[in-house]
């Protein structure tokens, strides 16, 4: 005769009854995820939140009810373009919450959802898009330099892993220009259809009515899918106008600094050298009194490389204030890469106070500020340190914001 250990017993009833509640979770997500009758996946390296809630805005103007769910700067769900709600996690981002943002999507009764990839891993993207959400349509808004650790290391890889993530059957939309041919060619091989968006079909005029400055690119890449649904063009960017941005946009501030006035431009968020460098070469500059804030994360040395590389090649300024940690890595790239040592300033790990009256005794009045790097942590709350002390004539941006990808 067998005797069972208790304890092991009891084991093996919880392991059973543990496979069973996640099949049955399992089997009710794809029941689920199955009875919304348009679902979208919104990729890429850069403006993927503001894909986003933009083709939430368009689908709405379409006749559907919406849910857009973003992993941006800070997760959020928007709901029909009307009402936005922070997604609460108990934990560490997972993909798993995809499954309740589905049920949520059931409970308001959607029948489109957008959601942006929140997956890095290239194994992980692939089962976030083909198990779990399996979309209609799959946009991928660019390939930049970014993560390379992970999905690199070339861009090319970047591109073969956005394209291997896609299900079979999905439509393919990008604004990736440059690297067309070969994310046509990895469809192709594939067995998807893939469609390139024309920003020529954006005029400036149709631009204008954005509460944010809105990136072309974005607008146009949005509309393709406008246009493949058979959604209006008119109908469409009336809606977008109206869009509720994400909290990570490109914002400028009017500051009243010392009894100097310096205009502020927020692009913390773009964190990739060429989202920077975008940026840099778009906004206002004057010949003089024009500086940078480099701000550094002590986990994201690869990071700290590039902007090294970035500001003494690319990025013209009268001096570079390099804040938060580690900041020695982007001031010995910087050097090497042959930038004025002179106009370099490290103030890496000072408080945010401190750092915000050294940069105010050096700037001069008239002076312009573009802060780059990273946002997280204190890179917000340096932010905040000079929008509290600047007494800010407008908060939110003057006269517009400049949405930033993300």
């Amino acid at each position: 005769m067998v005797v069972f250990d208790s304890g092991i017993f009891l084991l093996l009833c919880l392991f059973i009854l543990f496979i069973v509640i996640g099949r049955i979770e399992w089997v009710n997500h794809i029941r689920n995820i199955n009875s919304i009758p348009l679902r979208i996946v919104v990729n890429g390296t850069r403006g993927k939140s503001t894909v986003t809630r933009l083709l939430g805005a368009a689908l709405k103007a379409g006749g559907y009810k919406t849910l857009a769910k973003t992993t941006g700067t800070k997760p959020r769900l928007v709901i029909d373009n009307q009402i936005e709600k922070p997604v609460i996690r108990p934990g560490r981002a997972n993909i798993h919450e995809q499954l309740s943002i589905t049920r949520k999507a059931i409970k308001e009764k959607a029948d489109a959802i957008v959601f942006e990839n929140m997956s890095l891993r290239p194994d992980l993207q692939w089962i976030e898009e083909t198990r779990i959400i399996s979309p209609q349509i799959v946009v991928i808004t660019n390939v930049r330099a970014d993560h390379l650790e992970v999905m690199g290391p070339t861009l090319e890889d970047i591109a073969k892993n956005f394209i291997n993530a896609v299900p079979k059957n999905a439509k393919v939309f990008t604004g990736e220009k440059a690297l067309f041919n070969l994310l046509e060619k990895l469809a192709k091989a594939r067995g998807l259809e893939i469609y390139l968006s024309d920003e020529n079909e954006v005029s400036s005029e149709e631009l204008k009515p954005f509460t944010y400055f809105e990136h072309r690119e974005n607008v146009a890449l949005v509309l393709s899918v406008c246009k493949y649904l058979g959604i209006k063009k008119d109908k469409a960017l009336a809606e977008m106008y109206n869009y509720i941005p994400d909290s990570g946009v490109l914002k400028k501030y009017d500051l009243k600094i010392n009894g100097k006035n310096i205009l502020l431009y927020n692009a913390l968020a773009a964190n990739d050298p060429d989202s920077t460098n975008f940026i840099y070469e778009r906004i206002d500059k004057p010949e003089k009194n024009f500086y940078i804030i480099v701000n550094c994360r002590a986990d994201r040395i690869d990071r700290s490389v590039q902007l090294g590389k970035l500001i003494s090649t690319r990025i013209k300024a009268d001096y570079y204030f390099v804040t938060g940690g580690e900041t020695r890595v982007l001031c010995r790239t910087a050097i090497k890469n042959g930038i004025n040592r002179d106009k370099l300033i490290d103030l890496g790990n000072k408080d945010v106070e401190s750092v915000y009256e050294r940069i105010a005794e050096l700037i001069n009045d008239k002076g312009v500020i573009l802060a780059i790097g990273n946002i997280v942590g204190y890179g917000e709350r340096l932010i905040e340190q000079f929008v509290q002390k600047g007494n800010p004539q407008h908060s939110a941006a003057s006269p517009r914001g400049i949405a930033q990808q993300l």
